[in-house]
């Protein structure tokens, strides 16, 4: 009966923080209504946790549907309960719904806790705060949240972290010596073999530097950057067009996109995906390619560059060979 009661509890405050994540999205709430929502928030610690991962909950269906609340707002609509808001709040709900089942409570139960994919798999973890991680191939992360700070350890592969805001309380990113801290802003983080350490700032800002290095050191990026940072070396950033960064995160949906790559990187690019490897002969290896594929489809992908490229395949079990009859190279789109 007591877990019970605890369970209902909890429901309740799950279901109020829908509400409040919707109202405050829309910008529906009065000042009176926003001194409530200050005093609900600051009552009890679960009501924190708990509207952290409703406003992370509510990004995710955002980002889903293509649609962000702000542009019902921006399109004139009056700030009134409409029925498209009450099904959206419900949405919330709901969503939490399936993120109980598998376990997601308060901040204590992510002390020191591991997270993982097996190759070929991608993987959504929605946090006590409301922050999500989705974690790339064969990749490991480790959770250690306390009252004062979020901490997470990459310890190998690569993640894309959408960070709850909460400026009291930072979030940091470790892998290997570099140490990255955001406060609320979407990012990549990437420790992969013979490869710089790599961070793609989606949104906001985050603050990069060495795990023994001073405060001085450090190195700000914001959106649409690209930082990159090897031993001993500075971390360089540099602006990217976005629509790169829409190709490198595709990974988060099970696709790999390329423009104008070579078949021998796109090669090795799927390897990080399935145990079926595809083999580039010399004579293909300079071929370049554009388009979005199935990240564990190697064979797919291979067949698909043979038809366009005009080259010959042969698949085995374990792998894939591409090569080139007449070497008279080209281009293929597809």
């Amino acid at each position: 009966m007591g877990a019970l009661r605890m369970a209902s509890a909890n429901q309740e405050i799950d279901s109020r923080a829908a509400e409040w994540a919707t109202k405050r999205n829309l910008g529906a709430l009065t000042p009176e209504e926003d001194a409530v929502f200050e005093a609900w928030l600051a009552a009890d610690i679960r009501h924190l946790g708990a509207y952290g991962r409703a406003e992370a909950v509510l990004a995710r269906l955002e980002r889903i549907s293509g649609c962000a609340i702000g542009d019902v707002r921006a399109a004139g609509v009056p700030t009134v309960w409409t029925r498209r808001r009450v099904v959206l709040s419900g949405s919330i709900a709901a969503s939490f719904a399936a993120v109980f089942v598998g376990g997601v409570t308060l901040w204590q139960s992510h002390q020191n806790e591991t997270f993982t994919t097996g190759i070929g798999q991608v993987r959504e973890v929605v946090l006590a705060d409301g922050s999500i991680v989705t974690l790339n191939t064969n990749s490991s992360v480790t959770v250690n949240y306390t009252k004062d700070r979020r901490d997470i350890h990459l310890v190998r592969g690569e993640a894309l972290f959408d960070v709850a805001k909460n400026k009291h309380r930072p979030f940091i990113v470790f892998a290997d010596d570099m140490q990255v801290r955001a406060v609320g802003t979407s990012f990549t983080v990437s420790i992969l073999p013979q490869r710089p350490i790599q961070v793609l700032v989606k949104e906001g800002v985050v603050e990069l530097a060495r795990v023994s290095a001073s405060k001085s050191t450090s190195v700000r990026v914001s959106a649409n950057t690209q930082a990159l940072a090897m031993h001993d070396v500075p971390i360089v950033a540099a602006g990217i067009p976005k629509a790169k960064i829409e190709r490198d995160t595709a990974w988060q949906f099970g696709r790999i996109a390329f423009d104008n790559q070579t078949l021998q990187d796109a090669a090795q690019e799927f390897s990080r995906y399935s145990d079926v490897h595809i083999v580039v002969d010399s004579s293909a290896a300079n071929r370049t390619v554009t388009g979005l594929f199935v990240a564990n489809d190697p064979v797919g992908f291979a067949k698909a560059a043979a038809l366009v490229l005009k080259l010959q395949i042969e698949v085995s079990d374990r792998e894939v060979r591409l090569f080139d009859g007449d070497n008279t190279g080209g281009v293929g789109k597809l």
